[in-house]
């Protein structure tokens, strides 16, 4: 598969260094287009029940996001309202990031149908509000979409977007916290030495969400909770460490396919010498099928080894290796499944 992005974003005060971006009040637009090509269902080919890939959509060009956004600044109100998905704002946590397959990538595995997770995307209303500057109390997220125009909006430039036009909506609160032990202190650089090395893995985060899907199609009301718990890890091995672990309920066992996941992994920067900026990711990740819609059909498992190689600012390479258990949920063999992705920012 292959994924070609489109993003422009507008505002005052984008030219500013980072840090005084982020502490300023201000309005932006953000615009963006997605291309995808290639083989969406090459999992189905080998056997196995989900993606290999997060970029496995159906092939064509999307509108992902036409929205306006207000940066609060440390304190206030964030609003973003348009034509956006519910990742990377719900569910999805920096250090999923790091995986190349689907069910580790991303959003925990959520399978509630309709969701409209990225490339999907639907009317929506997002409120952030950070009650104390520092974070002492968290930040909340409460989100709410339209779904009735979700299904022309994935079709909008002709792509056939593999799932039922459905009408409802959806809404989802979400709490997390940044103030883990350690936090402080993985906000400066790596010392090395004399040499000072950016951090390239995601801070220590506490995420809980949960949320629920109206139906009026069928008449279901479905929805799940879900939680990741990014921690530092002092471990002897390379230039920083982390552990993550991430879980993924439905409320809905009978029209859900996949209401439990559970994955977990280790993220290592600065492991090989001579290579700071580099990040190894071990990750495991299994899927229950639903007992109803799936009877007879177990838990499929994968188990992922990547390593992010930094090229350039622009360029990186990613040589992973799957392992999958149990594929869609049967006693068939493992597959084992090798690949390299390429990253291209310009």
């Amino acid at each position: 598969m292959q994924q070609l992005s489109l993003e422009v974003v507008a505002g005052p005060g984008l030219a500013k260094p980072s840090e005084q971006w982020r502490e300023a009040d201000h309005w932006r637009t953000n615009l963006q287009l997605m291309l995808f090509s290639g083989d969406a269902n090459y999992n189905e080919t080998v056997g196995a029940a989900f993606p290999l890939q997060s970029t496995a959509h159906p092939t064509g060009l999307w509108l992902t996001e036409a929205s306006v956004e207000r940066h609060p600044g440390p304190n206030g109100v964030g609003i973003k309202a348009g034509v956006f998905s519910l990742n990377p704002g719900f569910v999805s946590a920096p250090v999923l990031d790091a995986y190349v397959h689907s069910a580790l990538n991303d959003t925990l595995n959520l399978n509630v149908s309709g969701l409209p997770i990225n490339p999907y995307s639907a009317p929506g209303l997002q409120l952030r509000w950070r009650p104390e500057p520092a974070g002492r109390w968290g930040e909340w997220r409460y989100g709410a979409f339209l779904l009735d125009p979700e299904f022309n909006l994935a079709s909008l430039f002709g792509v056939n977007p593999d799932q039922p036009d459905l009408n409802g909506h959806t809404q989802l609160l979400q709490w997390s916290f940044d103030r883990l032990p350690g936090s402080d202190a993985l906000q400066q650089p790596i010392r090395r030495g004399d040499q000072l090395v950016s951090r390239q893995l995601p801070p220590p985060l506490l995420q809980i969400a949960t949320g629920y899907l109206d139906n009026r199609s069928t008449g279901n009301l479905d929805g799940a909770a879900a939680a990741t718990l990014t921690l530092a890890a002092p471990l002897p091995l390379g230039l920083d460490n982390r552990v993550w672990l991430g879980l993924n309920a439905g409320f809905n066992w009978d029209s859900n396919p996949a209401p439990l996941f559970l994955g977990g992994g280790w993220l290592s920067q600065g492991v090989v010498p001579g290579r700071p900026l580099d990040v190894l990711a071990l990750g495991f990740g299994s899927s229950r099928f639903s007992p109803t819609l799936s009877p007879g059909r177990g838990s499929e498992t994968v188990l992922e080894l990547n390593y992010s190689w930094l090229i350039s600012a622009n360029l990186s390479l990613q040589p992973v290796l799957q392992l999958i258990l149990n594929p869609s949920g049967s006693n068939a063999e493992p597959i084992l499944a090798a690949g390299v992705g390429l990253q291209l920012q310009f």
